[in-house]
């Protein structure tokens, strides 16, 4: 069966973790290399099968050697490039040394105990950096408040993270015979603020060394490399996901649904509003019935905000939508990504530092 063909200009950004002067978990000690060593061979191997595979796709490394790119770098490697997918690779430990098996993480709150400790523990990375409380702004990796902050960040592409972990995981259980632990959210920082499908993937643990062995063989990372990359590959298969050669921008194929002409889907139907002159910014507001239309999420909140209230910093025209019970502020409408990411470097220069771009099709996130 002849490979897939991805969507145009597809990129895939790959990230070994740790590096440098962080060597990760230690493991047991009996061997030279660490998390960061493993990470970073698997990292290769699965990148020389994409290339072998798929020269086609554009292929971005976070490091190729044994150096140190900080959390903050990796995000902005993977966001600058406007990458498609992030995988990012580590290797687990825990004060068990029984525990064993593979898992994968997407964003969001941890639900366990042991998922904030990996969280955590995954994070600390932070604190090897020179000036990291004013990098991170506050972030704090030991924090648990951290944590509940971040689950109130909105990610568009959550759902196709969840597919692409859960296909990683299958191929690890069935393709290497490895131990599932399961598909997770936790408050990693690089799959919470990369602007794209991501996920952090755990090898397995090298506190056991049962598993430290077969990590550190060749046909154990053979093993895990091709299982990432047949998930990668499966992803691509079932994924109708394609770039629009006019302005760059991800359309993610979801069932039509047809809508009322001149009722805004966003606002449960009401009526729309005339466009809103705008002459000294570039926020833009444009009728759009179907199709995709971006917008900038600026706020979430989960409790109602009042529209006069001074967290929208004098914008007049605000949309809200409600989803997962949490209150998301939205404003500008355009059929152009490129627009819309003006729209975002406009508003966060105004002081909402964490706005992005989401898109909607016929009105469906």
């Amino acid at each position: 069966m002849p490979p897939v063909t991805p969507p145009a200009q597809f990129t895939v950004v790959l990230d070994a973790g740790h590096g440098g002067s962080d060597p990760g978990n230690l493991g047991t000690g009996r061997y030279k290399k660490t998390e960061k060593d493993i990470s970073l061979d698997v990292t290769k191997l699965v990148g020389k099968y994409i290339e072998e595979n798929y020269p086609e796709i554009k292929l971005i490394y976070t490091r190729k050697g044994d150096t140190f790119p900080t959390l903050h770098n990796r995000v902005e490697i993977a966001n600058g490039a406007n990458a498609d997918l992030f995988i990012s690779i580590h290797c687990n430990s825990a004060e068990n040394k029984a525990a064993f098996g593979t898992e994968s993480f997407v964003m969001g709150l941890h639900k366990t105990e042991e998922s904030l400790k990996t969280a955590m523990r995954e994070n600390a990375s932070i604190f090897m950096e020179k000036d990291y409380e004013k990098t991170y702004n506050g972030f704090d990796p030991k924090d648990p408040d951290t944590y509940i902050i971040l689950s109130m960040r909105e990610n568009t592409y959550l759902d196709h993270s969840i597919s692409l972990a859960k296909k990683v995981q299958d191929q690890f259980r069935t393709r290497a015979g490895r131990k599932d632990r399961g598909v997770k959210q936790a408050g990693h920082y690089v799959t919470s603020f990369t602007n794209m499908p991501a996920i952090l993937v755990e090898l397995g643990f090298l506190s056991n060394t049962e598993e430290e062995d077969y990590l550190h063989s060749e046909d154990g990372q053979t093993y895990m490399a091709s299982a990432i990359y047949r998930a990668l590959k499966e992803f691509m298969e079932k994924t109708n996901s394609k770039k629009d050669s006019k302005d760059n921008s991800v359309t993610i194929e979801t069932p039509k649904k047809q809508e009322p002409k001149n009722e805004n889907p966003i606002l449960k139907n009401e009526p729309v509003k005339e466009p809103v002159k705008v002459t000294d910014s570039p926020i833009i507001w444009k009728e759009v019935d179907k199709g995709i239309k971006y917008q900038v999420q600026i706020l979430s909140s989960p409790k109602p905000l009042d529209k006069k209230s001074s967290d929208f910093k004098g914008l007049e025209k605000v949309e809200s939508y409600i989803l997962s019970g949490v209150h998301k502020y939205l404003v500008g409408s355009t059929k152009s990504f490129k627009e819309a990411k003006k729209m975002q470097d406009y508003l966060r220069s105004m002081g909402f530092k964490d706005a992005f771009v989401v898109a909607f099709e016929n009105g469906i996130i």
